[in-house]
């Protein structure tokens, strides 16, 4: 027997790891450090890939204690803090929201002409790009700064986004009104604005700026419908086949691409609509830049306040 070889079925010992199995490869340790994706939605960190189909992928911090999770008190603490108020505002947002969409798309089928064609068109895939980078930009303020104690916005935006990293799955229990409310809110002041041309304006202007409009109602369209889309993308059983389709065809937010921002500390991957930006901006470092300049100039901490709610035990 060779020097240091351990005896057959003997326990390797302290600090080694036991050999694989006969005819079983040893997989290797995923790498430490910030999670990254380095060829878009099918980069996925190990940890991510590895939960189960129910949940999120799952951190452990010091000490043992889950993280995520409907138990966390954070999450409990925060769950607490949806009111009344801010329930009829969401239903006031979501009433008002609709019913104007409805009355612009209606007046902007009557402008639409076939020569506008080619311009349509772009301007449609403008306003997806748009309402993608949008939805990232939003989604990293709300992430990486600010806090729950801020007046107004606080309890009434901030929360749902700290709420969401310490119990991910909360939004597939939240419902139309909740998960949409926010995002009706912000679109009401181009719907009304949008309808305020359309009874106001002559046919001739209408005609002119109508490649303008469509681009400005694809971004609204899909602003609204990004919480909607990210509410999806955590949901892994009942979903519409038409909504799947667009999933794996990457038209919306992918569930498997929108992991990769759920590894701590959710740092990257921030935009939620279609998720096409989400590689090139990681790539040219475009957060972390942002967050490099507001740090110098301020002096605050990103994601303090995300970590502070993370850490919460009772």
């Amino acid at each position: 027997m060779l020097l240091g070889a351990a005896a057959p079925g003997a326990s390797p010992g302290p600090g080694r790891r036991s050999p694989p199995p006969a005819g079983r490869e040893e997989e290797p340790e995923p790498p430490r450090g910030r999670a990254m994706a380095s060829g878009g939605a099918e980069c996925v960190p190990r940890r991510a890939e590895a939960a189960g189909p129910q949940t999120e992928a799952a951190e452990e911090p010091e000490g043992g204690s889950r993280r995520w999770g409907a138990q966390h008190a954070g999450a409990r603490e925060l769950a607490e803090l949806y009111s009344p108020g801010k329930r009829l505002q969401e239903w006031i947002s979501v009433i008002l929201c609709f019913s104007l969409i409805c009355f612009n798309f209606y007046n902007l089928l009557f402008c639409l002409r076939l020569e506008h064609t080619p311009s349509v068109i772009v301007g449609i895939f403008a306003g997806v790009i748009t309402a993608d980078f949008l939805s990232g930009l939003f989604h990293w303020g709300a992430d990486t700064w600010g806090s729950v104690e801020l007046p107004i916005v606080g309890k009434a935006f901030i929360r749902p986004f700290r709420e969401h990293h310490i119990d991910p799955t909360a939004i597939t229990r939240h419902d139309f009104i909740e998960t949409n409310g926010d995002n009706c809110f912000m679109t009401l002041v181009p719907l009304a604005n949008m309808a305020y041309k359309f009874v106001s304006f002559s046919p001739e202007a209408l005609y002119e700026t109508c490649p303008w409009e469509c681009y400005v109602f694809a971004l609204i369209i899909f602003i609204t419908m990004t919480n909607q889309i990210h509410k999806w993308s955590h949901t892994y059983f009942g979903l519409p086949r038409w909504v799947v389709f667009l999933q794996d065809w990457h038209i919306i937010l992918p569930r498997k691409h929108h992991r990769i921002h759920h590894v701590s500390p959710h740092e990257t991957y921030f935009c939620i609509t279609t998720g096409w930006l989400n590689y090139p901006l990681e790539k040219i470092r475009f957060w972390r830049c942002l967050e490099n300049i507001i740090q110098g100039v301020t002096g605050e901490k990103p994601r303090a306040d995300d970590m502070k709610w993370a850490q919460k035990i009772k």
